[in-house]
């Protein structure tokens, strides 16, 4: 009866079975992902609470992560059929153990409502909540072949008039920009400052594509009881290469896992990244980083909090938080600091992978060296010699080409007291330890 989904599924794992990747270089896999190459530079716009964004949310298709756990059972391959579009919700979450699992457990909720205007469909396929979020499916078609989709202007807003307290919120399309297609399957994400105190909303935006532009307004009510949050309190503090790190507790949703960690500010250097942080049971199944979204919130320099894949729906005997390779520089170079009169760099963190400055008027730009692929912007804001912070600044990078890469700001054009300092908020340098400790 279910024979089309369980060989879906069975080809997918055994696509993961076939794989040349060692046991223990599977994690780092599933990091990399797969990278696309972009062909003019990617604008990041300065976030207002100094979010975190993780580079390029288009989803990357099949990621293997997800294959470890994939169980083709009668009623998985049961529920994927009963509910219209579930087949392609699949596919948008392949690369999340966490939302595969809300849906094996049926924790997601049909919507199925649609909207046509003027040669452009919207369907609002499905949706899966917690107490802290919020994740929209939908599809969009077009009559004619399009070489690209775009969201703008996206809200999402409670019918009530309830405030809800946005901490942050992305777009992630299935394929990339560039392919001629008619239609196009994407997530909405959204996450919370503060618990969910209303059930119905509404959820506006615009779609653009090279012959349509068009408003949509989705109304919809969250019928589901939201699932409660598990907290476990740590406060342990490990050490990795001299730096003190102070794990305060794990909350565990339905659509990820949110891992508190403290940086003592005596720390000799400045952490920026936790690169391969992971929670694994007793069987060495593990849920990594979240793959395309976002990856953390910094409340400051030196508090964190970490987002994984979920593993709500997984009650292990054993659980364990691993880490191993952390990005991070020397304090005293968590600035890049330029002479734009003389267009010289007077300080950049160990190495010199910063070279080529150019200052144009409301432009400063470096090429990054590095042996490997980095796919990180730099950059989180600017200040002048006075310490006066430059507003309406937008950090950029381009893609990869054999290890050099263009990185940059652009600013308003003006008058500014020299030396300025740009602040870091990635760079291609690690500390690495070994550090497992007990969750449960």
């Amino acid at each position: 009866m279910f024979e089309k989904e369980e060989k879906n599924l069975s080809e997918l794992k055994k696509m993961y079975e076939d794989l040349p990747f060692p046991e223990d270089k599977i994690d780092e896999a599933i990091l990399s992902g797969f990278k696309k190459a972009k062909e003019k530079p990617e604008v990041i716009n300065k976030p207002r609470q100094k979010k975190w964004l993780l580079s390029g949310l288009i989803a990357a298709v099949f990621i293997i992560g997800f294959l470890t756990s994939i169980r083709v059972s009668p009623v998985f391959a049961s529920y994927v059929s009963s509910i219209p579009g579930m087949e392609k919700l699949v596919e948008l979450i392949s690369d999340n153990k966490g939302l595969m699992l809300a849906v094996e457990n049926e924790y997601v909720q049909e919507i199925n409502t649609a909207q046509e205007k003027n040669g452009l469909k919207v369907t609002f396929d499905s949706v899966i909540a917690d107490e802290k979020g919020m994740v929209i499916f939908q599809t969009i078609e077009a009559k004619k072949k399009q070489e690209k989709f775009y969201v703008n202007d996206l809200k999402l807003e409670s019918a009530d008039g309830t405030e809800l307290q946005l901490g942050s919120y992305s777009y992630g399309a299935h394929k990339p920009h560039g392919e001629l297609r008619t239609t196009e399957m994407a997530t909405m994400d959204f996450f919370f400052e503060e618990p969910l105190k209303t059930k119905e909303f509404t959820l506006t935006f615009t779609v653009e594509t090279n012959d349509y532009e068009e408003d949509f307004q989705f109304q919809f009510t969250l019928e589901k009881p939201l699932k409660a949050t598990k907290s476990i309190e740590m406060n342990k503090t490990i050490l990795i290469e001299g730096q003190k790190i102070t794990i305060k507790n794990i909350k565990i949703y339905p659509l990820r896992v949110a891992v508190h960690v403290v940086m003592d500010p005596e720390n000799s250097k400045r952490i920026f990244t936790f690169e391969d942080i992971r929670l694994v049971d007793e069987n060495g199944e593990a849920w990594t980083k979240i793959a395309n979204g976002f990856t953390a919130s910094q409340l400051n320099d030196n508090e964190h909090i970490l987002y994984l894949q979920s593993n709500y729906f997984k009650e292990p005997k054993e659980l364990y938080l691993v880490m191993n390779k952390l990005q991070a520089v020397d304090q005293e170079d968590a600035y890049v600091k330029v002479d734009i009169d003389n267009e010289k760099i007077i300080n950049q963190p160990k190495g010199n992978m910063l070279t080529n400055l150019k200052v144009e008027n409301g432009r400063i730009s470096f090429i990054l060296n590095t042996e490997k692929e980095f796919n990180h912007s730099l950059f989180v804001s600017m200040r002048e010699a006075d310490g006066k912070e430059i507003d309406s600044s937008s950090f950029y990078w381009t893609g990869d080409n054999n290890g050099k890469r263009e990185i940059g700001v652009e600013f308003p054009p003006g008058s500014y007291k020299n030396p300025l300092e740009l602040k870091l908020s990635a760079f291609p340098a690690w500390i690495e330890g070994d550090v497992k400790i007990k969750v449960k």
